[in-house]
C-alpha cells in the first residue's frame, strides 16, 4: 500500500492492523456505529408509535404495529449489547479484536433482517401489499446500514451489505411480480430499487477502502511518533547519566594550596558537552590547574574531554615542565582524534604556593590576568595549534607570571565571550568581560564567577545558550 509517498510493506500493515492503537479505533468506530444505529431503531420506534396513536393506513393493522414494536425493541436491546461488547473488548485485551469475527458477521445479518423483516410483513399483511411494500420508507434503513458499516473500515463487510441488500430486495420484487398483478412496463423500475442499493454497497467499499488507507496511515504515524518519542525519552536518560559522570569528573571542592582562592564551574549547552575543567596536585607541592574546550558540544565532545581528563591527570604527575605537559598530552590524544575532525584547546596554570604561575596554551584563549595594584588586565592568547592536529606539535615558552595579593587569573572558554544577545546578535565580548572582572575584582573566587555568569546572562536577553560555559577563576590572596 502507498499513500502520500509512502510505502507500507504487507507485513508492516498486518502489524499495524494488529496493533491495539488500530483495534482501538475500530472499536471506538464500532461504538458509534451501535450507538447510531440504535438511535435510528428508536426513532422509527417513536415513529411506529405514533402512526399507531393516530391510526389509518397500514397503521390500523396490529399485526404490523406490533411485529415492528418487537422487531424495534429487539434491535436497540442489540445494539446497546453491541455497544457493552466494543466497551468491555477495549478495557481488554485490544490484540483480540480481529479475531471476533463471528459477532461481526451476527451485527450484519440482525441489522439487515430488521428492516427486510419488515418489508415481508408489509408485503403479507399491508393493505397497501405488492408495488407498495416494496417503495415503503423502510427501505431507506437498507442504505443507511450499509453506509454505517463504514466505520468498521472493512471494504468487503460494506460489499457484501450492500449485495445482500439488493439481492434481499430482488427476491421481495420476484415474490411480488409472482403475487400481485404488477405491470410488466413498471418492473425495471421495480428492480432499479435493488441495484441501487448494490451500488450503495459498491460506494460504501469504496469509502471504506480509502478510509482504511487513512487511519492505517494515521496508526502508522502514531506508533512512529510514540516510538520515536520512547527513543527519544531514552536518549534523553542517557544523556541525563552522561551529563552527571561529567560533572561527576569535575571537581566538587575547592583545591588545597596555600594563599589561592579558586573557583569553577561548568555549564553545557546541552545534556553533555566538550568543556571540562580541572585541577591536580602535584608531588612538589604545585597545583596544575587545566581548562579545555573539545570542538563541538554533546556525547561526542563529552566522551573526548573525559578520555583528554584521563590523559592530563596520568601525566601530569611525571611531568612538572608545562611544555613537555602539553604536548605529551597531544602525543596521546593525535591518534584518538585522527580522522575525527575533531581538536581541543587546552590551556594550563601551574601555581606555586609563592605565587609563582608558569602559563601555556595550546590554541586557546582568551586568558585574563587582573594585576590589582594598577587596575590593569592583560589578555593571553593560544601558545601554538589545537591539541589533536600534530602529533610532533611543540609548544612552549610557558608565560611566567607572579601573582600578588587581590591579582586574578581567568580561564574561561569562548562560550562566555560569543554569546549572542536577543536584540541585535551582538556578542558579550572581551571588552564587556573585562569590564565585568574589574569590577567584581574585590571578591572572592566563587563570588567572582557568580557575578561573570550573571552579567552574561542577563546582556544575553534570554538568548539561548549555543555553546559550553566553562571557567576557573584563581585569586591569590
Amino acid at each position: 500500500m502507498k499513500t502520500d509517498g509512502k510505502t507500507i510493506t504487507d507485513s508492516t500493515q498486518l502489524a499495524i492492523i494488529s496493533s491495539p492503537a488500530f483495534q482501538s479505533r475500530l472499536l471506538r468506530s464500532e461504538q458509534w456505529r451501535a450507538s447510531l444505529l440504535a438511535f435510528v431503531w428508536v426513532s422509527l420506534l417513536f415513529m411506529v408509535l405514533l402512526r399507531g396513536w393516530i391510526g389509518g393506513g397500514v397503521a390500523s393493522s396490529k399485526i404490523i404495529i406490533f411485529s415492528a414494536i418487537c422487531l424495534l425493541l429487539f434491535g436497540i436491546v442489540f445494539e446497546v449489547i453491541v455497544f457493552l461488547d466494543a466497551c468491555w473488548r477495549l478495557k481488554t485485551d485490544l490484540t483480540k479484536g480481529r479475531k471476533n469475527r463471528t459477532g461481526g458477521i451476527v451485527s450484519v445479518i440482525v441489522d439487515l433482517a430488521m428492516p427486510i423483516t419488515v418489508m415481508v410483513i408489509l408485503q403479507k399483511f399491508s393493505p397497501h401489499s405488492g408495488y407498495g411494500s416494496l417503495s415503503a420508507p423502510v427501505i431507506l434503513v437498507l442504505p443507511l446500514v450499509t453506509m454505517l458499516y463504514i466505520l468498521r473500515l472493512r471494504p468487503m463487510v460494506c460489499l457484501w451489505t450492500g449485495v445482500t441488500a439488493g439481492a434481499a430486495h430482488a427476491v421481495l420484487t420476484i415474490w411480488v411480480i409472482h403475487s400481485s398483478k404488477i405491470n410488466s412496463d413498471i418492473w425495471s423500475q421495480m428492480f432499479s430499487y435493488g441495484f441501487m442499493l448494490v451500488l450503495i454497497g459498491i460506494t460504501a467499499a469504496a469509502i471504506a477502502a480509502q478510509a482504511r488507507v487513512y487511519v492505517t496511515q494515521a496508526v502508522a504515524e502514531t506508533i512512529a511518533a510514540e516510538q520515536a518519542r520512547r527513543e527519544l525519552a531514552n536518549i534523553e536518560h542517557d544523556l541525563s547519566i552522561a551529563r552527571d559522570i561529567q560533572m561527576g569528573l569535575m571537581p566538587s571542592t575547592p583545591p588545597t594550596i596555600p594563599n589561592f582562592d579558586i573557583a569553577g564551574m561548568a555549564r553545557p549547552a546541552q545534556q553533555a558537552g566538550g568543556d571540562y575543567y580541572d585541577w591536580q596536585q602535584m608531588p612538589d607541592g604545585r597545583l596544575v590547574v587545566a581548562l579545555a574546550d573539545v570542538t563541538g558540544h554533546g556525547i561526542g565532545p563529552a566522551l573526548v574531554m573525559a578520555v583528554c581528563r584521563a590523559y592530563g591527570r596520568a601525566t601530569a604527575p611525571s611531568t612538572p615542565d608545562p611544555e613537555a605537559l602539553l604536548a605529551g598530552i597531544n602525543s596521546l590524544i593525535f591518534d584518538d582524534l585522527k580522522g575525527t575532525g575533531r581538536f581541543i584547546t587546552m590551556v594550563i596554570a601551574i601555581l606555586s604556593p609563592d605565587g609563582t604561575v608558569e602559563l601555556i596554551s595550546a590554541g586557546h584563549g582568551p586568558t585574563l590576568f587582573y594585576r590589582k595594584s594598577t587596575g590593569d588586565i592583560c589578555t593571553f592568547g593560544g601558545d601554538g595549534i589545537p591539541l589533536g592536529l600534530d602529533a610532533a606539535e611543540q609548544y612552549g615558552p610557558h608565560t611566567k607570571l607572579k601573582m600578588e595579593s587581590g591579582d586574578i587569573l581567568l580561564l574561561l572558554t569562548d562560550g562566555f565571550v560569543e554569546w549572542q544577545r536577543t536584540s541585535d546578535r551582538a556578542q558579550f565580548g572581551t571588552d564587556r568581560l573585562c569590564q565585568t572582572l574589574s569590577g567584581c575584582a574585590a571578591y572572592s573566587a566563587q563570588s567572582i564567577l557568580n557575578t561573570i555568569d550573571a552579567a552574561v546572562s542577563s546582556f544575553a536577553e534570554g538568548a539561548q545558550q549555543l555553546d559550553d560555559t566553562t571557567a576557573v577563576v584563581i585569586r591569590r590572596v
